[in-house]
Parts: structure tokens; C-alpha cells; sequence
């Protein structure tokens, strides 16, 4: 049975709130993901539509599901964690996520065992914009990223200057209503000053030996998407995007519910958070 456990920590004078899953009775060093929700959505929300602590049986690791914190009250899109976006009311507000996670990491070392070779940053929309975020300005701390429908901010991508290869994973509708797959923004869209999917895997590519990185592009017979690979030297997969055709702004394999006008269409034949977790394992196996 999963046992979910809540933890406060202060961070900047306010009182900072996560969840988490972990193995019981573990005395082996356990690897720490984190799984940061969207934008207006919350830690509750991100379990019942990723399910990525089911994974535990398969992968046993810290399942982290920290809370956003939320700038203005009386509007809920205000919940956000500052990924960059100049126009995000955290970004404005000064909130710092970036300290709060890895106070988070702190936490977790002086309770229990932790592979610190194995933190990584993973989310939804606004949660995995976040999450590029962390991959690139925390390189020291994570060892690889994954992400649904939130690609890398503009301004923190210009800025980025790797110093190892990073693992990376990414998930995005071409139908996408609330983030352009192209990165081309119309009034029709609510975010804005984000990267395009390609363009993000492409940076995360980028942090391999490029001379060696092959491409390889293929359409999956079991669904309506298709799978761009980057292999190294070894012919081993270490960066990926799966790109969904006519998919929505929803998390592949979560709840048929989220299907709606706003959010687009959900891919059940594809499961998010099984691949996210498979891929990240086996890079850093």
C-alpha cells in the first residue's frame, strides 16, 4: 500500500509544503525524483494524474510532489513555479523554487538514505519548464530531466552552458491550445516566452558529444506519435521526445477526465511516467 507523508519546511520566511512516497524499510541509497505540478494545478492533482509513485514497484526511488506556491489568492493561475517566464507572478514576486528544492534535497539527505548520484526533475506544463530549469542551472545536483507539454524557457536556454550530458525526456501534442508545439505564440495562447518542443530537446541533445549524437526519428505503430531519439557512441539512448499527433495539453497514460475544449485530447496508448522513469533509470544505471 502507498503511504503518502507531508513534510513543511520554511524557505524565505514562509512555510514550504511537500509530499512523498518512499520505499519502507530501505537501506540502500535510494534514488529522489521530483514531480512538480502545473500551473494553477497542485501536489494532489500531479499524483492523481501522473501516477508516477506507482513506479515505486518497479523502480524504487523517493517519489517527491512538492506545493507551488500561490502569489495572489483570489487567482488560482498565480500558483506557479518561477521556471523564468519574466511574465510568471512567482518570477515577480521573487519566489524562489530553485532554493526551495534543493532545501528539499537537504531535507531527504538528513533522513534517509539517498543515492545523490540519482536526483531528478520531472513535471507537467509549468512543472516541466521548471524542471529544464533545474537541469540546466543545477547540473551539479540532477541527473536528468523529463517533462510533458512545459518546454524550456527562452532566456533560460540562451543562458545555458552545459557542463555534463544531462538525460532527457519530453513529451508534447502537436494540438497543444494553452502551449504552441512550435514555439509560435498567437493570442490564442495562454503562455508565452517559452521554446518550442524541438527546440528544447534539441538544447538537451546539445550537452552531448555532439560529433558522436545520432538521430533517429520513427513513428510508433501502437499510437498516432513519434519517437526522435539521440544516441551516443555506444548506441545507447540518452535524450528523447515524443511527439504526439493532434495531443492535447494533458499527461499521456493520466485520467481520460482531463480531456476537455481547453486541454485537448489525452494519448492513453502511451504512458508517461512509466517511460520518464524507464529512460532516466537506465541512463544512469
Amino acid at each position: 500500500m502507498d503511504t503518502i507523508k507531508m513534510q513543511e519546511i520554511k524557505h524565505q520566511n514562509k512555510n514550504r509544503t511537500f509530499y512523498y512516497f518512499s520505499p519502507e524499510n530501505s537501506s540502500e541509497p535510494l534514488p529522489l525524483v521530483f514531480c512538480f505540478h502545473g500551473a494553477g494545478s497542485s501536489a494532489r492533482h500531479h499524483m492523481k494524474i501522473s501516477r508516477f509513485h506507482k513506479q515505486m514497484n518497479t523502480y524504487p526511488a523517493i517519489f517527491v510532489f512538492p506545493e507551488a506556491i500561490q502569489v495572489d489568492a483570489d487567482k488560482r493561475m498565480t500558483k506557479q513555479w518561477n521556471e523564468g517566464r519574466t511574465k510568471n507572478a512567482s518570477y515577480q514576486n521573487g519566489i524562489d523554487d530553485v532554493g526551495f528544492t534543493l532545501e528539499i534535497i537537504n531535507w531527504f539527505k538528513s533522513y534517509y538514505p539517498l543515492d545523490e548520484r540519482r536526483v531528478y526533475a520531472t513535471g507537467f506544463s509549468n512543472g516541466a519548464a521548471f524542471s529544464c530549469r533545474l537541469g540546466v542551472e543545477c547540473q551539479e545536483v540532477f541527473a536528468g530531466v523529463g517533462g510533458v507539454a512545459g518546454p524550456i524557457v527562452q532566456e533560460i536556454a540562451e543562458g545555458c552552458e552545459w557542463i555534463k550530458p544531462m538525460p532527457f525526456v519530453f513529451f508534447m501534442g502537436t494540438a497543444d491550445p494553452i502551449v504552441p508545439f512550435d514555439g509560435i505564440y498567437t493570442d490564442d495562447y495562454e503562455i508565452d516566452q517559452l521554446n518550442s518542443a524541438d527546440s528544447t530537446t534539441e538544447l538537451f541533445a546539445a550537452s552531448w558529444d555532439e560529433k558522436a549524437l545520432k538521430k533517429k526519428e520513427e513513428s510508433l505503430e501502437e499510437c498516432s506519435a513519434c519517437k526522435t531519439s539521440y544516441y551516443d557512441r555506444y548506441g545507447e539512448e540518452k535524450v528523447l521526445q515524443y511527439t504526439i499527433k493532434e495531443g492535447g495539453h494533458t499527461w499521456p497514460g493520466g485520467p481520460p477526465s482531463q480531456a476537455s475544449n481547453w486541454t485537448g485530447e489525452v494519448c492513453h496508448e502511451l504512458d508517461a511516467s512509466m517511460l520518464i522513469m524507464g529512460h532516466l533509470m537506465n541512463c544512469n544505471n
